[in-house]
């Protein structure tokens, strides 16, 4: 599971170096370092303890979250109180949303925080990896509907409108909006792998 993610976040620093600005000097210097940590093995990932259980019309009944660059470039968990305010955040906007049909709690298993927990993909559940991107400042996410490659079904960033933003739920309503909106074209078009 581990070289899933490490695939996640190198993948994304690529398609960020490619994405930026060339007279951006020093990017992708950047991007190789990063690189080079990930492959040496210093890059952690992090599980949220907050996960989504419901049911409904959507090809999942569980969402669960893991950190792999929140706090990056500290390289240091995300604060308890951001993954809770994503976790609820982001069912709030499922369930606002018309087309959505998707009864949930979201709830707190601190066995999730355990690395160990987390050798096996289950059916019927999504996998939601976050980070922080900066310069500029922007949230990025993947979606998963398993382990494999193949299953991923979603990459983006989205700029952060307001960086500075005290109100945590003010700060992760972009993000979240996003991820519902990859949701929502994902199950119109019945489509959660890389390949349809």
């Amino acid at each position: 599971m581990r070289y899933i993610w490490l695939t996640i976040l190198i993948s994304g620093l690529v398609l960020t170096a490619w994405g930026c600005d060339t007279s951006n000097e020093g990017a992708e210097e950047e991007v190789v370092e990063a690189a080079q940590e990930i492959a040496q093995g210093e890059f952690e990932e992090y599980y949220s303890p907050f996960l989504i259980r419901g049911q409904g019309n959507l090809k999942f009944d569980t969402i669960s979250f893991t950190d792999v660059g929140i706090e990056n470039p500290e390289a240091k968990p995300a604060d308890m109180l951001v993954l809770e305010t994503i976790a609820e955040s982001l069912l709030y906007e499922i369930q606002a949303h018309p087309e959505l049909e998707f009864s949930a709690r979201v709830e707190y298993d601190e066995e999730l925080l355990d690395p160990m927990n987390h050798r096996t993909c289950d059916a019927d559940h999504l996998y939601v990896a976050l980070w922080r991107g900066y310069e500029p400042d922007r949230w990025g996410y993947s979606l998963w509907s398993g382990c494999h490659e193949r299953q991923k079904f979603e990459w983006a960033e989205i700029e952060d409108p307001d960086p500075e933003v005290e109100d945590l739920i003010e700060w992760v309503e972009p993000l979240t909006k996003s991820i519902v909106e990859s949701i929502d074209d994902a199950h119109v078009e019945d489509c959660f792998t890389a390949v349809c």
